[in-house]
């Protein structure tokens, strides 16, 4: 588990995204205990598949080497994976409130989110996040603190995330960035 401190916030970029995203209000006891909850997070269905996805980008250049040399294993090993990420997507589906009419844009860094809600929140209030990064379906929880409540809008700067999720959180802005960036140029 990360604290974020406030030089790292800018170092992370921000992207335009539409992510699954489910909060709510918690206590100051309840956000005190984030470590807690973050640390025993291998135990959740909801984490299971941010800890997949932690796993293969660790081997993944081991099965570059497999694939290298052995093709056929290699491609068996990438079908193996493929289905153990296909069954803890399903988990995330079958052990979280997942509500297609939850996935929203949102403007996303890996130290905070603004996102459109018509709930309204003090500054300073803890909030607890289950945020699903799209296409991949990686259930990541963040704890944060809102900053701004308009209207229609509330910003979230993340306070308590997994080392692991923050690391994953970048990969899929990157890609998310890349993406924006291809179509764009095939659109010219």
């Amino acid at each position: 588990m990360i604290k974020i401190n406030e030089d790292e916030r800018r170092d992370f970029f921000r992207i335009d995204d539409e992510i699954y995203l489910d909060f709510e209000a918690i206590s100051e006891d309840e956000y005190a205990d984030a470590p807690n909850t973050l640390k025993d997070l291998h135990e959740n269905a909801f984490s299971l598949s941010a800890d997949f996805a932690t796993l293969n980008n660790k081997t993944h250049p081991l099965l570059n080497n497999i694939k290298q040399l052995h093709p056929d294993i290699g491609e068996y090993l990438e079908v193996l994976n493929s289905k153990i990420d296909s069954l803890s997507q399903q988990m995330l589906y079958d052990n979280s409130s997942f509500d297609q009419d939850k996935v929203n844009p949102a403007n996303l860094s890996a130290s905070g989110i603004q996102f459109s809600s018509s709930d309204n929140f003090e500054t300073g209030q803890a909030i607890k996040l289950e945020l699903v990064l799209l296409p991949e379906k990686i259930g990541v929880l963040v704890f944060g603190r809102v900053v701004k409540s308009s209207k229609n809008h509330l910003s979230v700067m993340f306070e308590y995330m997994r080392p692991e999720d923050q690391e994953l959180m970048i990969k899929h802005n990157l890609n998310k960035q890349m993406t924006d960036l291809r179509e764009k140029k095939d659109s010219e």
